[in-house]
């Protein structure tokens, strides 16, 4: 799959990942079948799928440098994948994710970004969903919803934000200027945003990256879209969501032993570091 530009020339195309996470082999089950047994373990093959988007043509352009248009290219790309990854049956959801510089695990210098189908859906995701459908359930509202709301109100933690999204640091944070991306509209599944607002998602994603690159000094980062399983694409206790985890430490072995993360800055005070950056004149120079 590619996306042409106005030359002719391709400018973002879809092509299998040749080191594979997952992978769909001719023996991986066409309906659900039972784990395999091996004593008192259960396993099962890696089935799934495992794709590269090439973000650009261009080797020596990274994502920083691209224009809103060049990455809403590349999110109507991963937004068609996302669809039709659905069909195959060893997909239960689809993680689009994107590693920038070494300490974020990337190992190829082109910009690309990753679309993984998994037969398992992660237990740190089934969390989230138990979490989310436990407030529901008992207030009768989206967990997601009623943090944007809470946010957009406080605005101390508020980076920046347009007609359909808004980016905020969150109140927890676990990483120094971790930053989430919301919907202003429920949503569960990545797969329901439209046109024009993909437009408006390039938009805020190109001025946080550019605040990311001055205000932080181009930190290597993660990219993660956390969306919902497939069959829980209309749920109305679950918001998809993306988050910025920018890599300015290395992370160390009370982390590692404790599963605690420890934030060096607070929330307030990374939210008006980017924020004061995302309006500066060098970023709108740079969106220009």
């Amino acid at each position: 799959m590619r996306l042409a530009g106005s030359d002719g020339r391709w400018s973002v195309r879809v092509i299998e990942n040749k080191y594979k996470i997952l992978d769909s082999f001719d023996s991986c089950p066409k309906v659900a079948e039972p784990f395999e047994e091996e004593g008192i373990y259960k396993k099962l093959k890696g089935c799934g799928s495992h794709e590269l988007i090439i973000d650009t043509l261009q080797h020596n352009k990274t994502i920083m440098e691209l224009s809103i248009q060049e990455i809403k290219k590349i999110l109507q790309v991963a937004r068609q994948r996302f669809v039709e990854l659905r069909e195959n049956p060893n997909n239960l959801i689809t993680i689009i994710f994107k590693n920038y510089g070494a300490m974020s695990g990337q190992t190829q210098p082109h910009s690309h970004t990753q679309i993984v189908g998994s037969r398992v859906v992660p237990y740190f995701i089934r969390t989230l969903l138990y979490e989310a459908e436990k407030h529901f359930d008992s207030s009768g509202t989206c967990v997601f919803c009623d943090m944007l709301r809470f946010e957009m109100n406080e605005r101390k933690r508020v980076i920046y934000q347009n007609d359909s999204y808004c980016a905020f640091v969150p109140f927890a944070a676990g990483t120094e200027h971790q930053t989430w991306i919301l919907p202003k509209f429920h949503q569960a599944s990545f797969d329901s945003v439209s046109e024009p607002q993909l437009y408006s998602l390039a938009e805020i994603l190109k001025n946080l990256f550019c605040g990311f690159k001055i205000a932080l000094e181009n930190p290597d980062f993660n990219f993660v879209i956390r969306t919902s399983p497939y069959p829980l694409t209309q749920v109305p206790y679950y918001h998809w969501h993306i988050q910025l985890l920018p890599r300015t430490k290395i992370i160390g072995g009370f982390e590692y032993g404790t599963r605690i993360q420890v934030n060096t800055i607070l929330p307030e005070e990374s939210a008006k570091l980017l924020r004061d950056c995302v309006q500066c004149k060098e970023v709108k120079e740079a969106i220009r």
